[in-house]
């Protein structure tokens, strides 16, 4: 399939600011940039550091190196790796303030000139060193070397690790290492040129070789199965751009025929080429990546970006500047919502431009005999093209039940469509028919100040808003009610669009504060009574019996007022180390053996130490284990909490030995105000304290429950060994 490129694209791009003789490089990781600067005024060449977290301000922390900077590389948040070239070749592990850490220069080869950082993953990276690969293990003040891999050819950078192609025993051999420097897999193969490059998916390996530079061969490797595909085609290696569709490999290439045109080739495996050409002012092609879902083709003299799900061609954009590019490698970025294009000495911002009358330049350019009936059918087409988007918006809406209620009038006020949330607060049933007066399916009692709302709507003809409560036995909710208009294609009044929206839970938040209010002035009253109650001195044991149920059911009740305060405020948690253990250890001891004779509490696992709000942990915990107490429902069972971890999360499991959930109950048991215990009082709020408390330590709760079989509640926290930073 070939398509003809034409003058005029829907975006267009150009030189926003052109830095010289400065590399850029976007630590995405910390959110910095770091940019270099590369003199040879002093012996041996000199180096400037630059960290900024605005490229665009001229500021941030400036360090200067008396030797070439080849490469960087971060290791945290203040240290970086540097990797010097030239006569002393070496790794230099320094801090951000310039402070050195760490170097090594006797593993290297000397005098070598070609110094790349691959990968990095913790306290582990790898640097390739003209032909050899070496891993580097850097601790607190030394880095330890180890040589991976010698006479490569060509090493590809991925997620886990990397691949790298050597010489071995007269062949050649492809190997993929881990993040840990580990050998994964072995691949031997046959020589096929002078210069390698090899890229790589989740799913596939590719490999290219050239020995002219004009035309390139290679092959494709599964890694699922093993199987080799040998490949040819007119690209360079440069251009060739490897990317995965449903798990296919799609390649992607450059290749100028007879006349100095160029094309673009797009191939999935199992599937014909796609073809572009381009415009003939495109001429000497540097490189390809890709960015999102767009392909962006580097020229020295312009840039061309091909949108890959369409194959369409979306700019063809002259840059001159791009003319300094040509010499070097170099490789487009997207910073935010711009793109950067940068190499070892130079980078530029591109500014992107959308052209929103290309199609009708194009048009003019190819078509002016027919230019203005064409405009005038055009406009038409646009709008009859809004009218049934409208529909389609219209109709995709109703079928949405995520957006709240959606009733849809014609203009005679009969019901035509409504979506799911609206058949169910409606209780409109399957086997009631539509386009019927509204009045039929809002004729209850309940309904009628919605009734009187969507009327008005009908005779007034334009937008509305009111809210309205709607009630029925125990259950009443508050809606914001709209009302939309809608007007045909002529202008006609067509019917109206019905939206509600329920508030009850943001009113319910509201209330809430209210009582966490209330509750906080009762805590100072509570401590007061509790205070006095331990002060009585009391002989008769009887008394003393009933001193401590009045002591427990003070504390109690506190602990309920502290429920209250925690979901009614927003609160930041209060980090400090604590034992993990120790904390299961006192949510069980504070639970009183005669409240809850029936169950028999315990607690275990392993000593951890984790940065925590020890408090409100306590109390969200506190809430699961009597919440797995009120499951045995006086029956004689067990409630266990134990704590574990592992290298991220530590997690506190709450087992009880009750009588389970049913799916009903454990999908929406973590909604705010649910409750299967309406008839004893219950809000709800213990499992709001419990999903507030996971929330403020970045965590999560997980539920496992069979009916009759119990239940486990998980909390899972990160487990963090120092204070997390407040920014």
């Amino acid at each position: 399939m070939i398509g003809k490129a034409e003058e005029y694209f829907p975006k267009v791009y150009s030189s926003k600011r052109k830095i010289n003789d400065k590399g850029l490089v976007h630590d995405a990781r910390f959110n910095r940039f770091i940019e270099i600067s590369r003199s040879s005024i002093l012996s041996g060449g000199v180096s400037q550091l630059r960290f900024s977290k605005d490229i665009d301000v001229q500021s941030g922390t400036i360090l200067s190196f008396p030797f070439p900077i080849e490469d960087i590389l971060s290791t945290g948040k203040e240290s970086i790796l540097i990797a010097v070239s030239g006569q002393n070749s070496r790794i230099m592990h320094i801090k951000t303030n310039g402070k050195i850490i760490a170097t090594d220069s006797l593993s290297f080869p000397r005098g070598r000139d070609t110094v790349h950082f691959i990968h990095a993953d913790d306290s582990i990276a790898f640097v390739r060193f003209a032909d050899n690969i070496f891993s580097l293990q850097f601790g607190i003040d030394s880095i330890i070397t180890q040589n991976l891999a010698s006479q490569v050819l060509a090493v590809e950078s991925h997620q886990n690790g990397f691949h790298c192609i050597s010489r071995s025993a007269g062949g050649l051999i492809i190997r993929s290492f881990n993040k840990h420097g580990d050998i994964q897999k072995e691949t031997p193969f046959s020589p096929m040129g002078s210069i390698y490059s090899i890229q790589s998916t989740q799913n596939a390996i590719l490999v290219l070789s050239t020995a002219t530079g004009e035309s390139t061969n290679g092959f494709l490797l599964d890694l699922r199965t093993g199987k080799q595909d040998m490949l040819f085609f007119p690209g360079s290696l440069t251009t060739t751009v490897m990317w995965e569709n449903d798990e296919k490999p799609v390649l992607s290439w450059i290749s100028e025929d007879e006349k100095g045109i160029n094309t673009i080739s797009i191939q999935q495996q199992g599937k014909q080429t796609n073809t572009l050409t381009l415009p003939n002012r495109f001429t000497d092609a540097l490189t390809c990546r890709i960015i999102d879902n767009s392909l962006f083709c580097l020229f020295s003299d312009g840039i061309c970006e091909i949108d890959i799900e369409s194959n369409s061609l979306e700019s063809a954009s002259p840059i001159s500047s791009m003319r300094v590019f040509a010499s070097g490698n170099p490789y487009i970025i997207k910073l935010n919502d711009e793109y950067v294009i940068t190499m070892k000495n130079g980078y530029m911002f591109l500014e992107m431009t959308p052209d929103q009358l290309w199609w009708l330049r194009r048009f003019i350019a190819t078509s002016g005999a027919f230019l203005i009936p064409g405009i005038i059918l055009l406009i038409i087409i646009i709008f009859y093209r809004r009218y049934l988007l409208q529909r389609r918006f219209l109709e995709a809406g109703l079928e949405l039940s995520g957006m709240g209620i959606l009733i849809y009038l014609d203009s005679e006020g009969r019901l035509i469509k409504v979506n799911s949330t609206a058949k169910s607060v409606l209780h409109i049933s399957p086997d009631i028919p539509l386009h019927r007066p509204i009045r039929y399916y809002v004729s209850k009692s309940h309904l009628s100040e919605l009734l009187d709302f969507i009327e008005t709507a009908l005779i007034e003809r334009k937008p509305m808003q009111k809210q309205i409560t709607i009630g029925e036995n125990e259950a009443v909710k508050e809606f914001i009610w709209g009302a939309t208009p809608l007007f045909g294609f002529a202008g006609s009044f067509a019917g109206c669009i019905l939206s509600g929206i329920d508030i009850t839970e943001e009113l319910e938040k509201k209330r809430l504060t209210n009582w966490a209010q209330l509750a906080h002035d009762m805590q100072t009253n509570l401590s007061i009574i509790l205070l006095n109650a331990q002060q009585l001195q009391i002989v008769d044991e009887k008394n003393i019996i009933r001193q401590k149920k009045i002591l427990s059911q003070i504390t109690l009740l506190m602990q309920r007022v502290r429920d209250i305060v925690t979901v009614g405020r927003e609160e930041i948690a209060s980090y400090s180390p604590n034992d993990a253990l120790l904390i299961c250890k006192d949510v069980i001891e504070e639970f009183d053996d005669q409240l809850y004779p029936n169950a028999k509490l315990s607690f275990s696992g392993k000593p951890v130490m984790i940065f925590c709000d020890p408090i409100k942990l306590t109390r969200g915990l506190r809430n699961a284990v009597e919440n797995g107490m009120r499951a045995l429902q006086k029956q004689p069972g067990t409630v266990d909490l134990s704590c574990s971890h592992d290298d991220r999360f530590v997690y506190f499991k709450i087992k009880d030995s009750g009588i389970g959930m049913d799916d009903h109950t454990r999908a929406n048991m973590m909604k705010p105000y649910f409750t299967t215990k309406n008839s004893q009082g219950g809000y709800g709020i213990g499992t709001m304290v419990m999903q507030k408390v996971a929330e403020l330590h970045n965590g999560r709760i997980e539920i496992a429950s069979e009916p009759g079989k119990g239940s486990v509640i998980t909390f899972i926290i990160p487990l963090l060994t120092s204070k997390p930073d407040a920014s």
